[in-house]
């Protein structure tokens, strides 16, 4: 599948949602939904934000539209939008928005994914940021193995004494090596991985006094969300650089269990929720508090975003859509055999465990972050059973 062509399948399936929710346009401003649509293009400037710098206007019929200032224009066109075939819509940098700009331009039922033209669809767009071409799922594998590669080399790196901050510095510059973004960089040392289930690296304040920084003493977790061309690769990794807490060695052994237990009842034809119900008995049948999962999300399935739907009691959300691809086959004759990808992640008091694996379209899994040259958990003897799943012990 060309650039092209994996674009014109994003705005196909785009169109195909457009005209079965009766809108007659969408204005994507959001920097997922903008990758979603055009197969990984990017519209962003400031990366910690989910808004870009301008936006791409997909409607019911015809050619998707850049929408966007003088300043974005040039750039965005020619490396992004114009091997596409993309129209533009431009105007100065002072003086509109790109939801003016589309309301002046053309009338309709327009809808936009963060409220400025019409209703706020982004919600209902997950199902759309999470269905994989076979192009997609290829960019997630080697997505993956980079992925893998900038982890296994930051643990390399962590010795006894290591600040959190120069670790969280390292994963990112492992990813930049390798052309990833790492929007999230998560490091916690010793009794901090007690604490906090999403703990920011430690950083001294600029003027002195305040938070001090922590140094790893005995083992330290490292979590990593690699981006690039749109598409989100989530692992978490532990390393051991001194004594273990009591029971720690056990407990990340069994919720490596618990993801296991996750990934084998992700399958086509259930749903997050039918996961989650065996995510709460996972928890409780190994071992860790029954309630053990208020105290932080377990992951859910992902894509063009980090999480395109975490996965919650009763949810609907399903683990492979079959909706949209045969909508998409009925309104363009594209038969496009979609998969999935999902990075669960159950965890503990001092212990987690992340992977992001596809879901292909016969029900195989395949986990793209796999990191051989680590120990492996003996997901056996947790179990008491064989499974195909796959879990990284810690590296030492």
């Amino acid at each position: 599948m060309t650039e092209k062509e994996l674009f014109e399948a994003r705005q196909a399936l785009v169109q195909t949602w457009l005209r079965e929710k009766d809108y007659d346009g969408v204005l994507l401003s959001r920097s997922d939904n903008f990758a979603m649509a055009t197969g990984g293009k990017r519209n962003y400037i400031w990366t910690y934000g989910d808004l870009g710098a301008n936006a791409l206007f997909v409607p019911r019929e015809g050619v998707s539209m850049f929408v966007g200032d003088t300043i974005e224009k040039p750039r965005v066109m020619d490396e992004e939008l114009d091997v596409l075939g993309c129209e533009a819509l431009g105007y100065l940098w002072y003086d509109r928005s790109p939801a003016q700009i589309v309301a002046e331009a053309f009338s309709g039922n327009f809808v936009s994914d963060d409220g400025s033209l019409g209703q706020n669809v982004h919600g209902e767009l997950a199902v759309l940021r999470a269905l994989l071409t076979p192009a997609e799922m290829d960019k997630y594998r080697a997505l993956g193995r980079l992925a893998a590669e900038a982890m296994t080399a930051t643990l390399a790196g962590i010795t006894a004494g290591g600040a959190e901050a120069d670790i969280a510095a390292a994963l990112i510059a492992e990813g930049a090596k390798r052309r990833c973004q790492v929007p999230v960089a998560l490091v916690a040392a010793d009794g901090r991985i007690n604490k906090y289930r999403h703990p920011l690296p430690t950083v001294g304040p600029l003027c002195g006094g305040g938070l001090e920084e922590v140094r790893v003493k005995g083992y330290v977790m490292v979590v990593g969300c690699f981006l690039r061309e749109g598409l989100v690769v989530s692992l978490t990794r532990f390393k051991r650089v001194g004594a273990l807490p009591e029971g720690i060695a056990d407990a990340y052994n069994r919720v490596c269990g618990v993801d296991a237990l996750m990934q084998e009842a992700s399958m086509p034809g259930r749903s997050l929720g039918d996961v989650f119900a065996v995510c709460q008995n996972a928890y409780k049948s190994l071992g860790f508090p029954e309630n053990e999962w208020h105290n932080h999300h377990q992951g859910g399935a992902t894509g063009y975003a980090g999480r395109t739907c975490k996965g919650v009691p009763g949810s609907d959300f399903p683990v492979l859509d079959t909706h949209w691809p045969a909508k998409l086959r009925e309104h363009f004759g594209m038969d496009i055999p979609f998969g999935s990808a999902f990075a669960w992640n159950p965890s503990g008091v001092g212990v987690k465990s992340e992977d992001t694996f596809l879901l292909l379209p016969d029900g195989t899994r395949e986990i793209v972050s796999r990191t051989p040259s680590l120990p492996a958990v003996d997901l056996a003897a947790v179990l008491g059973r064989d499974t195909e799943a796959v879990k990284s012990g810690m590296a030492e």
